[in-house]
C-alpha cells in the first residue's frame, strides 16, 4: 500500500512540473541577475578609480561607402554610472 501511495505522490509531482512548469520558475527568472554595467555598456571592472573607462570599443570602418572593416577605440566614458558595487571587506582571523 504504501509503495502505490509513494507512486500516486511521484505521479502527482511529475504531472504538475510539466504541465504547470512557469509556477516555481517564472519567481526566478522575474528578479534576474543585476549586472553592474555602465551606460557606456561595460563593466565596473573597465573602469578607474576615478571612474575613467580603459576598454575598447568596435567601430566600423566605411571607405567610400564600402565596408573597410572594424576598428577598435577607445571608450569615450569619463564616469561609472553603474550600480554601486559592495565594499570589500578584511576581517583577521580570531584567535581564542
Amino acid at each position: 500500500m504504501e509503495l502505490i501511495i509513494g507512486a500516486v505522490i511521484l505521479l502527482a509531482g511529475i504531472l504538475i512540473g510539466r504541465f504547470l512548469p512557469g509556477l516555481g520558475r517564472s519567481r526566478r527568472s522575474a528578479l534576474g541577475e543585476v549586472k553592474p554595467l555602465c551606460g557606456c555598456g561595460h563593466a565596473s571592472s573597465f573602469h578607474e578609480e576615478r571612474g575613467r573607462c580603459h576598454a575598447l570599443n568596435e567601430v566600423t570602418r566605411w571607405d567610400g561607402g564600402r565596408w573597410a572593416g572594424i576598428e577598435s577605440v577607445p571608450c569615450n566614458c569619463q564616469k561609472y554610472t553603474g550600480p554601486e558595487p559592495l565594499p570589500a571587506f578584511y576581517a583577521p582571523e580570531l584567535t581564542e
